[in-house]
């Protein structure tokens, strides 16, 4: 049986929802006017807004590989680009919620227990979280549209995963631990717990996390950076620092949107922020469709190119022999 296939289909049905809720919006805007703003940007850009994807990938590939070493997870460095790229097929799913897939990857092909892929897969969205709300904070200096007031609300996100930083602490990691197995139907699993929780704790550590929020704000800026060029290219007049603060906002609140890759929610943020600078519905929902057909459909297309020719490497039964020990 081919494990693959149900995750091909459920990519191929997000597509197919995705075409109809573009062309809707299309249909709203007007095929005509959108049309004509698309045919005005310039082709030369696509290589640039490309390479600025592009690097976003690497950066975010360089700060998994310090993770797997931090947390002692040896597997070959092939094997570990192909996993990490290939999972980029998994970002249209509900709050990128598919990535868990990277985990049960490092479980079943190379043995490494959960305990340590589950912390690595948080750890990202935690850090990834953090590097674009450090960028809508710096774009919101130059901000004076709706949500220029909105500077106590970013510091009050950025505690959460403040609070998190405390699985370091290992007093405070013990004390919830304990409080989770008393609980019957999570005691069974404690020792488990106890190794997912003191592998966060080292990726959450001081030394690390200054590490990760660099590669993640530099990798993010890369994207931000990107639809500037897009505002640039459409001729919209959109200044460096309001286009970061739209791109920014827009992925948080697609995020929080909980939609397939933040579908609809993230293109319509944009849309709603350029309007608000002046930008009118067409051009804006133009430089909408170019930001993520270089950003989100992209990291599809790269991760379909990893996932295709290495199936056997990623689904085939038996781990290659380099591999981290097994464990619970």
């Amino acid at each position: 049986m081919n494990r693959s296939r149900p995750w091909i289909a459920r990519i191929f049905l997000v597509v197919a929802a995705t075409a109809v809720i573009y062309v809707a919006g299309a249909a709203v805007i007007g095929w005509g006017h959108l049309r004509d703003h698309l045919s005005r940007f310039p082709l030369g850009l696509f290589l640039p807004l490309a390479g600025l994807s592009l690097a976003n990938y690497l950066l975010r590939w360089l700060r998994w590989e310090l993770y797997l070493r931090r947390l002692a997870v040896d597997i070959p460095r092939r094997a570990s680009a192909i996993l990490y790229f290939a999972s980029f097929l998994m970002v249209i799913t509900p709050g990128k919620i598919g990535e868990v897939f990277k985990a049960a990857l490092l479980r079943e092909r190379f043995a490494v227990p959960l305990a340590r892929g589950v912390p690595i897969v948080l750890s990202e969205r935690i850090y990834d979280f953090l590097g674009v709300l450090l960028l809508a904070a710096a774009g919101l200096a130059t901000w004076h549209g709706p949500l220029a007031g909105a500077r106590g609300g970013l510091a009050a996100a950025a505690c959460v995963p403040a609070l998190l930083g405390l699985f370091h602490i290992r007093p405070v990691r013990e004390r919830l631990l304990a409080r989770l197995a008393a609980s019957p139907r999570l005691s069974r699993y404690k020792d488990g717990l106890e190794g997912a929780a003191s592998g966060l704790g080292t990726l959450l550590g001081p030394r690390v996390a200054a590490w990760s929020i660099v590669l993640s704000t530099a990798a993010w800026a890369c994207e931000a950076l990107g639809m500037w060029l897009v505002c640039r290219g459409l001729g919209l007049g959109v200044a460096l620092g309001p286009a970061c603060f739209i791109y920014a906002t827009a992925t948080l609140l697609g995020s929080l949107s909980f939609l397939p890759g933040g579908i609809g929610g993230t293109e319509a943020a944009i849309v709603w922020l350029l309007g608000n600078v002046g930008v009118a519905g067409a051009p804006a929902a133009a430089a909408a469709l170019i930001i993520r057909i270089v950003t989100l459909w992209l990291a599809v297309v790269v991760g379909l190119a990893f996932w295709l020719p290495s199936r056997r490497l990623l689904l085939e039964t038996e781990p290659p022999a380099r591999g981290a020990p097994a464990g619970s």
